[in-house]
């Protein structure tokens, strides 16, 4: 299986997330891996087994446990992503595949230009990830990558308050600006992100009600979950 995360706020933590899951089910082989870019966890924090620079060595071993492998940038401290073929090779090596497809500067919020997300051919599941924190919340560059993009992907004006149908568009897309999964793979999962409540798992609810009825079928399954405290409730079965 080869996994895909796309998306904004919570992308990572849910990576290393189904990393350890996957990993803690007998044995398996789980690599992760970038296709755009993503920080190296310290060691001391413990959250992978082996870390590959495939700068340094090309000697890629997969064995149980999780493997983080790319291309270290010194200019960025970001880990970059392996050459296509060798990703390629590497997947058949592993039982699970985790790739982070998509970036947003840190920032909660993005809309995207033409060359993102990066998602490989080979996925089987790709899952979007938005939080549900900023509902509410002003829309700014603080919040939102791409800002130009966001205004209008989403109608929004800048300065006012980011609504659920602003997260409806971000999600679909519209006639001129790509959505969420314009160029997902595979089966479709939408994650909404940092949201361990009631009153949260109730805003998701809303959005997947405002959600055109051909696109929400085109779904695979919607999920609020929080991976600090280990929550998930389904909205829609996945």
């Amino acid at each position: 299986m080869v996994i895909t995360v796309i998306g904004s706020g919570g992308k990572t933590s849910l990576i290393w997330r189904l990393a350890a899951s996957f990993a803690a089910q007998n044995g398996r082989k789980v690599l992760v891996s970038p296709t755009t870019k993503m920080f190296v966890p310290a060691p001391k924090e413990k959250i992978y087994d082996r870390y590959y620079n495939y700068n340094l060595t090309q000697n890629i071993k997969p064995e149980p446990g999780i493997t983080l492998a790319g291309c270290f940038n010194e200019s960025s401290s970001k880990l970059e992503s392996l050459p296509d073929k060798t990703l390629n090779q590497l997947i058949a090596d592993y039982d699970i595949t985790l790739i982070e497809g998509d970036g947003a500067k840190g920032l909660p919020l993005k809309a995207w230009n033409k060359d993102e997300p990066v998602v490989p051919p080979f996925t089987t599941l790709t899952i979007g990830v938005l939080p549900l924190w900023v509902l509410g919340k002003t829309v700014s560059e603080k919040l939102v990558h791409r800002l130009p993009l966001f205004l209008e992907l989403t109608g929004a004006v800048e300065g006012e308050s980011i609504t659920p149908e602003h997260f409806v568009s971000i999600i679909t897309g519209n006639k001129t600006q790509p959505g969420l999964f314009a160029k997902a793979r595979g089966k479709k999962l939408l994650y909404f992100s940092d949201a361990d409540s009631n009153d949260a798992v109730r805003q998701g609810q809303e959005i997947e009600n405002l959600l055109p009825a051909e696109f929400r079928d085109g779904l695979n399954g919607i999920i609020t979950g929080c991976v600090l405290s280990d929550y998930l409730s389904a909205l829609t079965d996945p």
